[in-house]
């Protein structure tokens, strides 16, 4: 579960206000919308997406903060994958290499039909398309 997201400022700064880092929180105010509290997180191919809840119009919000603009990723997980992470990258491992089109070779089949990528699953979380 994601619980802490860091990016770069996602606009530029008013003259009056300073530009700096935008720090997205698990269950704490969107820095965006006062009236708001972050509630859930996940990473997928294109960025973050991140879910609130607004108290004041009771209506939800989602915000996509792009990977390029993403500066720190904050995940907590239970122990046991936790272990398995920390002996995955011990040795070497590195799962986002394995689908890799660019690496893998083209049978040639000739089959032109073409696969959607799914959101990047997160401790077994998948963020809805």
């Amino acid at each position: 579960m994601l619980t802490r997201v860091i990016s770069n400022a996602l606009f530029p700064p008013a003259p009056q206000e300073e530009g700096g880092p935008v720090v997205w929180v698990l269950s704490k105010p969107h820095p965006l919308v006062s009236s708001a509290v972050v509630v859930r997180m996940f990473v997928n191919s294109g960025g973050v997406e991140i879910y609130s809840r607004d108290g004041t119009s009771g209506k939800g919000i989602r915000n996509l903060v792009p990977m390029s603009q993403v500066l720190l990723v904050e995940e907590v997980m239970p122990m046991d994958i936790f272990a398995e992470e920390i002996a995955s990258a011990e040795a070497g491992e590195d799962d986002e290499d394995d689908d890799d089109p660019e690496t893998e070779e083209d049978d040639g089949g000739g089959d032109d039909t073409s696969e959607t990528s799914a959101p990047t699953p997160v401790n077994g979380q998948v963020a809805s398309s």
